[in-house]
């Protein structure tokens, strides 16, 4: 079964190789949304390198190559936003929340990031730091 990659993974998976390749060879789940995460960092300058909006747009086309996804109805983020509270959800952290939401929803085995303590107490899906 294959793994869900939050923002994080994917941007990460430009600069590392290996996990580039791991994503080639497994494809994973991710929500659309990512696609936008993902141009936004290229492109913000956050890393050490940035990319014009054109290079980024052929990269994020890239890597959405090996991507399927999978999002969340209206409904299923009323719901998550309802069950922020009990999870400890608040700002910013909604998006994990939701990304979280929807590894449960796809089924995946594992749930891969660059920092586990993002998600922790907000899934039952094992999460993997790449």
């Amino acid at each position: 079964m294959k793994a869900y990659w939050d923002s994080s993974a994917v941007i990460e998976a430009c600069s590392s190789t290996p996990l580039r390749a791991r994503l080639h060879r497994e494809r994973g789940f991710t929500r659309t949304h990512t696609l936008a995460e993902v141009f936004s960092t290229l492109t913000g300058g956050n890393l050490a390198f940035r990319l014009d909006a054109d290079a980024a747009a052929q990269t994020t086309d890239n890597l959405a190559a090996d991507l399927d996804f999978l999002d969340l109805t209206p409904t299923e983020v009323l719901k998550a936003m309802k069950a922020a509270r009990k999870k400890g959800v608040r700002g910013g952290r909604i998006h994990d929340f939701l990304h979280a939401v929807a590894a449960q929803k796809s089924g995946a085995k594992a749930l891969l990031t660059l920092d586990k303590n993002d998600f922790n107490d907000l899934t039952t899906v094992e999460i993997e730091q790449v």
